[in-house]
């Protein structure tokens, strides 16, 4: 396991959502770390790698925040997968590796943003869960699985 020494950054536009999914009083995460690692390998999944909007605004995570946990490996292995090349590994494009994680966090963040947004009755973990359903992920056995979505009729 590698250290970054880079600080990582998230939007603010999505700033509630983030804090919905992850922290102190959020039952997905319990941490804004997990929740944003989440985004990120969500965003990957999805193909949406959004670029942070200056406009918006960033909040800086401490590059502390990911030493010795598995967030750091996610870093990494994003990178090696979106460059398809091994030298992104290299401690001189430490910074490359942060931001193709910073952005498919945010592309993540936005998708669950519109989950949230489209499935307003619901509470949070719902709406991710539907989300997720939507987009082909499965519960993990044991799990048990969100109802199926019933399109409104007006």
């Amino acid at each position: 396991m590698r250290l970054i020494h880079s600080p990582v950054k998230r939007s603010k536009a999505y700033e509630a959502t983030l804090q919905k999914l992850g922290g102190k009083d959020a039952k997905l995460f319990s941490t804004l770390r997990e929740a944003l690692t989440f985004c990120a390998v969500l965003g990957y999944k999805e193909r949406r790698r959004v670029p942070l909007d200056p406009n918006a605004g960033t909040e800086d995570i401490a590059g502390a925040q990911y030493q010795l946990n598995e967030a750091v490996d996610t870093i990494f292995a994003l990178a090696l997968a979106e460059s398809k090349t091994s030298d992104i590994l290299r401690p001189d494009r430490e910074k490359d590796c942060v931001q193709i994680y910073e952005e498919y966090a945010n592309g993540g963040l936005e998708l669950v943003q519109s989950w949230i947004e489209r499935f307003a009755d619901v509470d949070v973990e719902d709406a991710v869960w539907r989300g997720l359903t939507a987009i082909g992920v499965k519960p993990a056995s044991g799990v048990k699985p969100v109802a199926d979505i019933v399109a409104p009729v007006f």
